[in-house]
């Protein structure tokens, strides 16, 4: 069996990374669980040839055209991240015999390449007390909010009030409105937004919120070049 997909590059020492696994459940025995760590990397390329098994020659082609090992360009071997994930299991008499070929490339191609997991953005909350709110009204609307936007400040005498501790974790969902809406008002600050990104591992979200930026200056100056 073979795992295989490349775009336009021929695949190569140095955009393809090929692991074989060829593990087999004994007639009798029980069953057996294949993990991710019984992947071995093939650094001088795919061993599967594209000719069938009638064909003869001594210069049969393999799924990849490597000029060089990979051992020469990597300081250290190209395993799995975890070891511990679970691929199959194996019933007595079943086996599993594969190459996986893990290719290059980018997200806009397809979106299995995308490093993105998910993004989306919110405009900063603004959460603002049109009047005092004091004492047991304060220790009210604090109790009443589920993300802890509100505090407690001590006026000293016993006298207590409720001030704005952290606006940025409002979550807009209108509780402190509901408690007391003539005294609280929530509004959204229309040019500040805030990006969250999840990675799916290959790159940091840091790195990809970067690199997005360039790729959106790149195509503000290409319109800008075209209609110049």
């Amino acid at each position: 069996m073979l795992f295989l997909s490349f775009v336009d590059d021929v695949p190569n020492e140095r955009n393809t990374i090929v692991y074989k696994l060829h593990v087999s459940c004994e007639k009798g025995s029980q069953r057996l669980t294949v993990k991710s760590g019984q992947l071995e990397w093939l650094p001088e390329g795919s061993q599967l040839t594209m000719a069938s098994p009638a064909q003869s020659g001594d210069n049969q082609r393999t799924y990849t055209s490597f000029g060089q090992s990979q051992q020469n360009t990597s300081e250290r071997p190209l395993g799995v991240k975890y070891n511990d994930i679970t691929i199959a299991r194996l019933g007595p008499g079943q086996a599993i015999e594969l190459e996986a070929h893990a290719v290059k490339g980018v997200g806009k191609v397809h979106a299995k390449w995308s490093p993105v997991a998910t993004a989306w953005y919110r405009m900063l909350p603004e959460v603002v007390l049109l009047k005092e709110i004091k004492n047991g009204d304060a220790e009210e609307l604090v109790k009443r909010c589920p993300v802890n936007v509100f505090d407690i400040e001590d006026l000293g005498k016993g006298e207590k009030r409720a001030v704005v501790a952290k606006p940025r974790s409002c979550t807009l969902c209108r509780e402190c409105v509901r408690l007391a809406d003539d005294q609280v008002e929530l509004r959204r600050v229309r040019d500040h937004f805030i990006f969250t990104i999840e990675s799916t591992g290959a790159l940091p979200p840091e790195v990809l919120f970067t690199e997005a930026v360039k790729i959106l200056e790149e195509k503000c100056e290409r319109v800008i070049s075209e209609l110049s």
